[in-house]
């Protein structure tokens, strides 16, 4: 009897190994999917062509199979890179993709090189994708970061590194590999980590810390990139610099006005005015707040002209600097708000970094709760808190 029972226990132990932790196949959710067209703004010469490689990271591990929103996090993980395949405007980059995971043992680590380091094509881009058929085994990200820095070594000029996974790294220090690869890389290297599955701080933490470990390029979670135009904006913030000729029509130049913002000296209460500054009637430039959801730091699509102004304004004016205080509302404790405003101020700065402004000309802070703009005992009035300020000065 108990040689028969034993019996049995190996068996469900071997099925545990072979298929636990492998409950989903990757697929898309939306195979009919039509992406935006970045070709003709590169060709009309509005961008301009800011990478010449990317590579890709992709978490193929064991928890990639839970379920988030109705599908696996594998599923979403692929079916974003898939996107982002279609949507890459036709450039001239070489890229290359690396997985972990992707194992039936679920007590394996494993990475793997499936695509290149190779001239770029979609073609092959999503054959390579097709090969990631399950998430299964551990999630040696360390390892999977460290074993690219070889990868890479071929390429010449900039890189986009880019790790698609759910930040479920308890057993290893991404964020470690990703310093070193910044050491041996430096400039030529902007990392941008996008998270697959619930915003819940153990996740979020990790993928932070590998965007902050990159000194350029920014943290995004999938869930915000599922339309084709955010989507879209994100391909464009990787892969593009947008060009501006001009970020305002100044009104003709009026006799005696010295800082040429169309307004005359005498009614100019702000001179000095930086060129091509967009100013209100009384000839200051001032710069609109960008807020943010509830708990978030992630830059919010209607907020990105105010950015991509200040940006146009500091490309055009080199002594021109700039400040960026994040705020939030009452909600917690005073210390996780200090952090929340600091995180709100350094995607601004991250934004502005990788529109082509030099990082030295950029600084940071954080009030936390402690300077609210408006009410915090109303919906409306903690939307006002929840910001990023600017104060520029040259």
């Amino acid at each position: 009897m108990r040689r028969m029972w034993s019996n049995v226990l190996l068996v469900l132990l071997a099925a545990a190994v072979l298929f636990g932790c492998q409950t989903y196949k990757a697929g898309l959710i939306d195979p009919n999917y039509q992406p935006m067209d970045l070709n003709s703004a590169l060709q009309a010469g509005e961008y301009r062509q800011k990478v010449d490689n990317f590579f890709v990271i992709l978490d193929s591990s064991g928890s990639k199979d839970e379920t988030y929103r109705g599908y696996s996090k594998t599923t979403i993980a692929n079916d974003f890179l898939h996107r982002v395949n279609m949507t890459i405007p036709d450039m001239d980059l070489q890229a290359g993709m690396r997985n972990f995971g992707g194992t039936r043992s679920p007590f394996a680590k494993k990475t793997q090189l499936i695509y290149g380091t190779t001239k770029y094509t979609k073609a092959g881009f999503k054959e390579a994708l097709n090969t990631v058929k399950w998430g299964g085994g551990e999630s040696p990200a360390e390892m999977a970061i460290d074993a690219s820095s070889e990868d890479m070594s071929i390429l010449e000029g900039k890189t986009a590194f880019i790790l698609v996974g759910d930040g479920e790294y308890a057993d290893n220090d991404p964020a470690a590999a990703a310093a070193r690869l910044k050491d041996r890389f430096g400039d030529n290297l902007c990392i941008y980590p996008v998270l697959v599955g619930s915003e819940d701080p153990a996740s979020v933490e990790p993928m932070q810390a590998i965007s902050d470990a990159g000194q350029c390029g920014f943290y995004q979670s999938a869930k915000y990139l599922e339309s084709a135009e955010d989507l879209t904006n994100w391909v464009a913030d990787v892969f593009l610099i947008e060009v501006k000729d001009d970020v305002r029509k100044r009104a003709p130049l009026a006799a005696g006005d010295s800082d040429e913002d169309g307004v005359p000296d005498n009614m100019d209460q702000c001179p000095n005015t930086p060129v091509s500054a967009p100013v209100n009637s009384k000839g200051c430039w001032i710069i609109e707040n960008v807020e943010f959801d509830f708990n978030q730091y992630n830059l919010k699509p209607e907020f990105r002209v105010t950015l991509e102004e200040v940006a146009g304004v500091m490309l055009e004016n080199p002594s021109v600097t700039v400040r960026i205080d994040g705020h939030a509302d009452n909600t917690g404790s005073k210390a996780y708000n200090m952090k929340l405003g600091e995180r709100r101020a350094e995607a601004a700065r991250q934004f502005l970094i990788n529109r082509g402004v030099p990082a030295d000309r950029l600084s940071t802070g954080s009030f936390g709760y402690s300077r609210p703009v408006a009410t915090n005992s109303t919906d409306w009035g903690r939307a006002r808190n929840r910001r990023d300020e600017f104060k520029w000065s040259r």
